[in-house]
């Protein structure tokens, strides 16, 4: 055990010493973290077009569109797709078939399609019916789907069945891709600054935010003859002090702040959560607060409500119609808000844990609700 906490002191003092460094630097100053760029699709889905754009005011012209094409799109759109003359529209409305995210076409009726999800959810059958849509509007073969998420992962199997795409992440891919975008800059410096920006605000989103030379540090402790028991035992035990953290520290805390304020709550087992937890209170059985912790799909925390319909006994269903309007997400019967800060995987979100911020934050949610209720139930 000796070993074990010895080697976590030598780590925590190369991550403190890598801290330091970003102080030290400015490397914490970044302009998409300040103005909030985090989980908003839209927003990062506007800046990689702008990046993406032949005409875009990076003054570039076509060459970062290129770049993207020969990383990543399949051989026959590499050699026949037109990235001088290609248009790059965002939020494009095709119909019945709903909005794509990223669209590019070239004058030669071949189309890249990009569907962004940063912790957003997919849409019932989404790229089914960008799959329906491309090969209607460009002919077989003319165009690629790409399914962009912060890890790689592939989308939900109701939305893709079926569907030929392929997986972007930000975590690598569009890291890679803006680092030679960088470098395709590297006379203008605003370009080249702004891009450099981006890299770190990708980084601190996939949780990248050690620089090499510190990174580098750390595996040669590991790899020392005297550590490696050590880093096996602490390796091995990862997944179960994550899941400690979430099932017994966090659902207690929950459970804590519940009774506190007068309510019920209780653990729930949803497909593709991890940490589930409902809330009902006794005089409205017709919707519940719910929250979920490491999310298929939505990595991250998120806190909503839940309508039942069936449950209304009479009473106003009106209720839901008016708390949805304070959420910025909305499908179906369920409304809810996302915690970009703690991201699942992310060390913040096992501190905030432990140190009972995240408690903190699920407890002042639900107060916001119930007085957004107070006058309605």
């Amino acid at each position: 055990m000796n070993d074990i906490q010895n080697l976590l002191n030598q780590v925590a003092v190369i991550s403190k010493k890598n801290d330091e460094i970003l102080d030290a630097s400015g490397g914490r100053f970044n302009m998409f973290r300040v103005c909030g760029v985090n989980h908003y699709e839209n927003t990062h889905s506007a800046i990689i077009a702008e990046f993406l754009r032949p005409d875009g005011s990076h003054g570039l012209k076509e060459t970062l569109l290129d770049c993207f094409v020969k990383m990543f799109c399949n051989d026959v759109l590499k050699q026949v797709f037109d990235c001088k003359n290609a248009r790059v529209v965002t939020e494009r409305s095709v119909g019945v078939d709903g909005r794509i995210d990223i669209l590019i076409e070239d004058r030669n009726g071949h189309a890249i399609i990009i569907e962004n999800k940063i912790y957003a959810g997919d849409q019932e059958k989404q790229l089914i019916r960008y799959g329906d849509f491309a090969e209607r509007e460009y002919g077989k073969g003319n165009s690629q789907i790409f399914y962009l998420n912060l890890w790689g992962h592939k989308a939900s199997e109701q939305s893709g069945q079926g569907v030929a795409y392929d997986c972007l992440s930000y975590q690598k891919d569009i890291i890679r891709w803006m680092e030679k975008c960088a470098g395709i800059a590297v006379n203008i410096s605003t370009v080249r600054e702004t891009v450099n920006q981006y890299i770190n605000h990708l980084k601190s989103l996939t949780n990248q935010d050690m620089d090499t030379v510190n990174r580098e540090e750390i595996i040669k402790l590991l790899c020392k003859p005297e550590n490696i028991e050590s880093a096996f035992v602490v390796g091995t035990n990862f997944a179960d002090f994550k899941n400690h953290l979430i099932n017994n520290v966090l659902i207690g805390q929950f459970t804590s702040v519940c009774s506190e304020l007068g309510l019920e709550g209780e653990r729930e087992q949803w497909e593709g959560v991890n940490a589930g937890f409902i809330v009902t209170m006794p005089s409205r059985k017709d919707f519940a607060i719910e929250f979920g912790f490491d999310c298929v799909n939505l990595i991250n925390s998120i806190i909503g409500i839940n309508y039942y319909p069936q449950e209304n006994e009479g009473k106003n269903n009106g209720t839901f119609e008016k708390l949805k309007q304070h959420f910025p997400s909305v499908e179906g019967n369920q409304a809810w808000k996302s915690f970009p800060t703690y991201t699942s995987l992310s060390k913040d979100a096992m501190i905030a844990i432990s140190n009972g911020e995240m408690a903190k934050i699920f407890k002042e949610e639900i107060e916001r609700i119930l007085n957004l209720t107070k006058d309605w139930i």
